[in-house]
């Protein structure tokens, strides 16, 4: 809590003497500033430099989808679990620890999380990537041997998080909010050596809110210093550090009952206001290096190290035998320890072959990712009435300090990794003045993956599923036009995987996915807006499946003999459609299910975490003349049908969810160095909701807000 107000106080300070400064320049506000540059920020051109490519987006054989920090500004976005994923056809973020991490699917499958073109995935990891670091989102769709091919086939979404920009260009933000929130930021981007030898960037934030739910209370801080150092005019070296400190009082405000889905009040909340509050400190070190050779030529070396520390609790519970209503809560420690260690070092440039020009990419990968966690269970339960919850558990009932340890030798002591080396290269072949863009890649990675309780099994070592897999990539892309193209790409991925086979032998050929895709893409009205169209089919096959046991004396094996399918379709629109109208518009039909496996009754049923139809759309308008004069509005919704829970395939018990809307209307006001912007979310007021039925049967979820407000004022000095 003194951090906590100690970062607070120092943002007032910063906002106070912002204002100062500005008092001293003029007593009124500054005109308002409408430019054409504004509204272009809803649509991108490029990818970052930290996807390795050199193409623009119009010219690049796959879909990718990026996110402006704008677009997050005007929606009021505060983290990637929230509204994010509606400016991407098809993504959808589940339900789970909301406060810790973010679940999106995408194309039938949970997608990998990458940050600065680097994988960070990890068990309910990385914590939330905040607003306040965020420069830009990117979606990858389908596999990408460019970044890597040991994965799920769906995709990844990348954070960029925010650089200093070798110009003094400082802000600072104050957020406010239903449900008590409060949010302090600034963005401090300046130069300490002139001529680009030295730039530096400091982002602050600091937060607290309540909840919709009783008892329920999350404090934030993030501090994250960044330098851009060029020595010489073709040696670049930049270091960003970040730190987040995460406290709340529960992970995800899971409700149960036997009635069905939605049948408590929504401000309920089953945890208790004496359970133990978990503390979460995350800290990454980002250090890249890009040396020029000669012409066009970019030796780029990046390395990053990721420390995640959780120090808390969790409750489970289980419905009482004899009364439907008492739920019995079970507490379980909640201490665990993620490190990340990640390499990359690549050539990029192009040279010329006769008529041909080859922008190639040459490199090397290397990821080494762990995680240990206790999550040893308290004897015990701690029931209630779900109907008439009553607050406030006898404290000398509940677990001492020395329960929440992380005990290498307790019994629910969980070890975890993931280990890769890679090898990439690339050759991007264009032909006849670029108007044809042949991609031809491989990539070769030998990886490990590990995941066990190793004191269920004493003396029993932990064995590695283990895999070394060529992974092509073909890719063309034409340009029928400058600013219209049509692509298609195939791409590879595999997951290594092991099980007890017939006979008590080792399965283990990994789990392979195949990605086969075509599109079109179109810039429209000299590049203010785009489109992008895709149909593709993605495959999952040698999915281990149970083998019948009367072939095995009785005994349960697996045959690596599922598969999966994923087929769909992908429509997105952004940018400025005319003056002053900028829009996200997408839409995607997703057919994601199983089929082969050696269960008839699991042929045809839909993938976890599936959506069949998810539309989003969002306009945003702002006057440019008259007396409205910089005033906007803005509106949205999120449309999500034929919905599926997260919670498996195999489960007996039916996993659809009803179908989701959400709204959003908004206000705001901008001038040369002020803007407030009002948003209200979830205008219709309605019970939305996601969550999944257990194996006995009960009825799980998590609510979404219900109507709520949030205000937003900046200032640019």
């Amino acid at each position: 809590m003194k951090k906590l107000t100690l970062g607070v106080a120092l943002l007032a300070a910063i906002i106070a003497q912002a204002q100062e400064k500005d008092s001293l320049k003029s007593k009124n506000i500054d005109e308002v500033v409408i430019s054409g540059k504004y509204y272009q920020k809803y649509k991108l051109n490029e990818v970052s430099g930290s996807l390795r490519l050199q193409t623009p987006i119009i010219e690049l054989p796959q879909n990718v989808q990026s996110i402006s920090s704008q677009i997050l500004a005007d929606q009021i976005t505060l983290n990637m679990s929230e509204g994010i994923v509606r400016n991407v056809s098809g993504a959808r973020k589940v339900e789970h620890w909301d406060n810790v991490y973010s679940n999106v699917f995408m194309r039938g499958a949970s997608i990998a999380t990458f940050m600065n073109g680097m994988n960070v995935s990890s068990t309910w990891g990385p914590i939330n990537p905040d607003a306040a670091i965020i420069d830009r989102i990117e979606f990858v769709k389908g596999p990408a041997g460019f970044m890597g091919s040991m994965g799920d086939p769906a995709g990844f979404y990348n954070i960029v998080t925010k650089k200093p920009t070798g110009r003094f260009n400082n802000s600072v933000r104050f957020t406010t909010g239903s449900y008590n929130l409060f949010r302090g930021e600034a963005d401090l981007d300046g130069v300490l050596i002139k001529d680009g030898v030295l730039d530096y960037r400091l982002n602050l934030m600091g937060s607290t809110n309540k909840s919709w739910v009783e008892n329920d209370k999350t404090n934030k801080i993030i501090v994250a210093p960044s330098i851009t150092f060029r020595p010489t005019k073709t040696t670049t070296f930049t270091a960003q550090y970040n730190y987040q400190y995460l406290k709340f009082a529960q992970p995800g405000a899971y409700l149960m009952s036997n009635d069905g889905y939605a049948s408590l009040n929504v401000h309920t909340n089953f945890n208790d206001p004496n359970f133990k509050k978990t503390e979460v400190k995350d800290q990454s070190l980002f250090l890249s290096l890009d040396q020029r050779l000669f012409n066009d030529w970019v030796w780029s070396t990046q390395y990053a190290y990721m420390d995640l520390n959780y120090d808390g609790g969790s409750w489970w519970g289980t419905f009482d035998k004899d009364n439907k209503n008492i739920l019995n809560r079970a507490l379980s420690n909640w201490q665990a320890v993620g490190k990340n260690h990640i390499f990359q070092t690549y050539v990029r440039g192009s040279l010329k072959t006769g008529n041909a020009v080859h922008k190639i990419i040459a490199g090397f990968d290397f990821g080494d990712r762990k995680y240990n966690a206790d999550f040893s269970s308290f004897p015990g339960s701690f029931p209630i009435d779900i109907y008439n919850v009553q607050y406030g558990v006898d404290p000398s009932k509940l677990p001492s300090s020395d329960f929440y340890t992380l005990n290498t030798k307790a019994g629910f002591y969980n070890d975890q990794g993931v280990k890769y080396t890679s090898y990439y290269a690339q050759d991007q072949i264009e032909l006849f003045n670029n108007k044809l863009r042949i991609t031809l890649a491989g990539r070769y990675t030998s990886g490990t993956t590990y995941a066990a309780y190793p004191n269920l099994s004493p003396g029993t070592p932990i064995v590695p599923d283990k895999a070394g897999e060529f992974t092509p990539r073909v890719g063309i892309s034409y340009s029928i036009m400058k600013d219209f193209s049509v692509y298609g790409v195939y791409d590879k991925t595999f997951i290594p995987q092991s099980g007890t086979g017939i006979g008590k032998t080792k399965v283990t050929d990994p789990l392979r996915g195949q990605n086969l895709e075509v599109g079109l893409k179109k810039d429209w009205f000299g590049g203010k807006w785009n489109s992008t169209f895709a149909v593709y089919e993605i495959r999952r096959k040698n999915i281990l499946t149970n083998g019948d046991i009367t072939q095995n004396e009785g005994n349960p094996f697996v045959i690596a003999t599922g598969e999966q399918r994923a087929r769909g379709f992908e429509a997105d629109i952004k940018g400025e459609i005319f003056k002053g109208l900028n829009v996200v518009i997408n839409y995607a039909y997703t057919d994601a299910k199983t089929i082969k496996d050696n269960d008839p009754t699991r042929i045809g049923v839909q993938s976890p975490g599936n959506a069949k139809n998810v539309q989003n759309t969002w306009l945003s308008y702002r006057f440019g003349d008259g007396f409205l004069k910089g005033f906007g509005l803005s509106a949205g919704y999120q449309y999500q049908g034929g919905r599926q829970s997260w919670f498996g395939s195999n489960t007996q018990y039916d996993q659809r969810l009803p179908d989701y809307f959400d709204t959003n209307f908004g206000i705001s006001y901008v001038a040369k160095k002020f803007d407030v912007n009002l948003l209200l979310n979830n205008t219709l007021n309605r019970k939305l909701y996601s969550g999944y039925r257990g194996g006995a049967g009960e009825y799980a979820w998590i609510y979404n807000a219900p109507r709520n407000f949030r205000l937003s004022i900046g200032y640019k000095f």
